[in-house]
């Protein structure tokens, strides 16, 4: 039966039986990486002392670690050292002896500051102390002048040291979720900085000093209160990635047209417009601008050649410049929750495009363009107004997945070919079209648009189909109105109590009368049209086939008891006459002569 641990002890366990296994083949002196991590330990092993020596590498994440031990900081060699995730409140000023570490790991603990002592790691090209309650950052931490990378996201930090400028090998800084407000005019000292993370903080205003850091190229200002952006951002030559959702921005410079970007994040913002000069950005590659109040977009967007993926959803638009057609890399295009009436028929030349998203506009028709777009796998056109779907859309074979209702259950349906009324061409629908649903769309004026130009579906041609039928054969199905039961039956007893007394009457009188394989017996008194004669037939019918309630007689409520049934001519209205209660002949001749 196999030995089983505790999830705690586990990887302790399995650690001194690899040394153990391992001691035949391979010395001590060759252990450079041991691996605590996820044990819950609430101490460091001292195991760890048979390697001082030659451990580079330790991994103590993911434990219950509260303090760090001294004799820890006594292997001199340890090169990188993990220490993220654990409950640690201060690191030892002991860290400066290990003057050979290159990685320091301090990350989602409890640490109120780093020891100012740090600087004697001279080493240290990587420090991540995120998730921290840092306050602010000591002197010692601006003298590890190797440092390449600084994580300091989720923390309490409101401003940097004035000689933060010292880090002039800093390549990557990020200060995400932090209270900085301002940044130090020593920044742009950082002449190899590339990437900045300055999200969800507090900026109100865009830092000037960023526009001075000549290598950068990533710089993230999303999620802070910017209402503008310096008009020389141009001169970030470097730029490649640019993120500003989620401010408060009425506008962008037209300068920014000149950046050399291949993002471009604008998302939740509250522009109106975007600069004619955006489509100057032969490089863009991505663009999202969901969420703002845009109401029209450059006439030359097809100049961004290099655009792959376009995002413009919950926005004012109302229509599409027909130079869409020249971006042929185009491979998502997002229009969701629009008012756009109409997508120009230049669709067709985005042969690239495999997503196309329509979701709640104000579409009445699609292009027939729209058969050439031989990549498209994702069409969504739920919540507008068509009719129909083009016949073309038949010709795409990559199509996967056709949209067209809120709560649509699959994919794609079975669709009938029919011919348009007006036009005569061929047309596509199926039991989601026409849509005439406008409640779908929450975020646009849809109301306002049905108002100014109704749509009237009452012309269009309704038919049933069946499987033989052609598509070019009409065919009308036509339904009878059903009589009441109550009539009928009523109506039945007439009949059948009528003919019961002509029988009798015939046998009594010597008078001959012509007789009939059916029930009804027609005499002298009893008018001889050709119309009263089958329909008395088939109520006759009817009554002995006990189903008097399926008769297909009367087309209006006069018909039942009028001048066309054999009492009209009495001049009488017997409604009692109904099952139970009808009065045998004798009394019927006592009261009206025949």
């Amino acid at each position: 039966m196999p030995l089983t641990f505790p999830s705690s002890v586990a990887k302790k366990v399995r650690l001194a039986l690899l040394h153990k296994c391992n001691s035949s083949r391979k010395r001590r002196d060759d252990i450079t990486t041991v691996d605590y991590s996820h044990g819950n330990l609430s101490c460091v092993p001292e195991d760890i002392l048979q390697y001082e020596n030659t451990l580079e590498e330790l991994h103590l994440e993911a434990n219950c670690l509260q303090e760090l031990p001294k004799w820890l900081f006594q292997c001199h060699a340890l090169r990188h050292l993990i220490l993220s995730d654990n409950e640690l409140d201060c690191l030892p000023p002991s860290i400066s002896s290990l003057t050979s570490l290159e990685r320091l790991d301090l990350s989602r603990n409890d640490l109120t500051a780093l020891p100012d002592n740090i600087r004697y790691c001279k080493q240290l090209t990587s420090v991540d102390c995120s998730s921290n309650r840092l306050e602010r950052l000591c002197e010692g931490l601006t003298m590890l002048v190797n440092l390449h990378e600084l994580y300091l996201n989720d923390t309490l930090l409101e401003f940097l040291p004035g000689n933060f400028g010292r880090l002039t090998e800093l390549k990557i800084l990020e200060m995400r979720a932090t209270r900085m407000r301002l940044l130090p005019v020593t920044l742009p000292k950082l002449t190899k900085l590339e990437r900045l993370d300055l999200g969800a903080n507090s900026f109100i205003e865009f830092p000037n000093v960023l526009t001075n850091l000549p290598s950068l190229q990533e710089l993230w200002l999303d999620s802070n209160k910017l209402i503008s952006i310096d008009n020389s951002i141009h001169q970030l030559t470097n730029l490649t990635f640019l993120d500003l959702s989620q401010n408060q921005l009425t506008e962008l410079p037209n300068s920014i047209g000149f950046c050399k970007l291949t993002d471009l994040h604008i998302s939740d913002n509250f522009l109106t417009t975007l600069p004619e000069t955006i489509a100057k950005m032969t490089t863009l590659e991505i663009l999202t601008a969901n969420n703002n109040q845009i109401e029209h977009l450059p006439n030359e967007l097809g100049n961004m050649s290099s655009l792959v993926e376009l995002h413009l959803s919950f926005n004012n638009l109302t229509s599409v410049p027909t130079s869409i057609g020249l971006l042929r890399h185009l491979q998502f295009l997002a229009l969701d929750h629009n008012q756009i009436q109409s997508i120009p028929a230049s669709i067709g030349s985005c042969s690239s495009l495999s997503v196309l998203s329509l979701r709640s506009n104000c579409l009445i028709q699609l292009p027939d363009e729209i058969g050439r777009l031989s990549l498209l796998k994702v069409l969504n056109v739920s919540g507008n107004f068509l009719q129909y779907l083009p016949f073309t859309l038949l010709k795409l074979k990559n199509l996967q997945a056709l949209w067209m209702n809120e709560n649509q259950a699959k994919p794609l349906i079975a669709f009938e070919q029919e011919r348009h009324p007006s036009t005569g061409q061929r047309v596509l629908t199926c039991i989601l079209l026409p849509q005439t649903d406008p409640s779908m769309n929450r975020y646009t004026s849809k109301s306002r648009f049905t108002n100014d130009q109704p749509i009237d579906y009452s012309d269009r041609l309704t038919t049933l189909r069946f499987a033989n039928d052609t598509i070019d054969e009409p065919h009308n199905l036509v339904r009878n109105p059903t009589p009441y039961p109550k009539e009928m039956r009523a109506f039945a007893n007439i009949l059948r109590n009528y003919n019961h007394n002509k029988q009798r009457q015939i046998i009594q009188s010597p008078k001959k009368h012509s007789s009939s394989s059916n029930l009804l017996m027609v005499c002298d008194d009893v008018p001889t049209n050709e119309t009263w004669t089958q329909r008395a037939n088939s109520a006759s019918v009817g009554s002995m086939n006990s189903d008097p309630l399926c008769c297909p007689l009367a087309q209006s409520h006069d018909e039942l008891l009028c001048s066309t049934s054999p009492l009209g001519e009495l001049g009488i209205n017997r409604p009692d006459l109904l099952p139970g209660q009808i009065n045998d002949l004798d009394e019927i001749k006592s009261n009206h002569s025949f």
